[in-house]
C-alpha cells in the first residue's frame, strides 16, 4: 500500500528492472535474473551509485539468501515476497 512502482534506465543503458518507492522515503531497487547463478553487472552497480537505493536485491530462480557485495543481496521470489508481506505488519 502507497508504494510506487517504475523501473530506472538511463540514456547510456544503466538500468534496474523494478524500482519500489515505500512509505517513508525508503527505496528499494530490484534486478530480475532468470538463472540460478546471477550476475551483477557493472550497468546495476552504476544505477544503485545514482539511486542510493535502502536495499538492493538481485531475484533470481533459486531459493538461497546471500550478499553478492556491493551492498547487493541475491535472494529467491519467494524471500522478497516474504520480505514485502513483512512490512505490512
Amino acid at each position: 500500500e502507497r508504494t510506487q512502482a517504475s523501473f530506472y534506465r538511463t540514456a547510456t543503458g544503466v538500468e534496474v528492472d523494478l524500482v519500489l518507492e515505500l512509505p517513508g522515503n525508503r527505496l528499494w531497487a530490484i534486478e530480475i535474473k532468470r538463472g540460478l547463478a546471477p550476475k551483477v553487472e557493472p550497468g546495476l552497480r552504476q544505477a544503485l551509485d545514482d539511486l542510493h537505493p535502502e536495499c538492493a536485491f538481485l531475484v533470481y530462480a533459486g531459493d538461497e539468501r546471500y550478499p553478492k557485495g556491493h551492498g547487493i543481496e541475491a535472494i529467491g521470489l519467494r524471500g522478497l515476497a516474504a520480505e514485502l508481506a513483512g512490512m505490512a505488519d
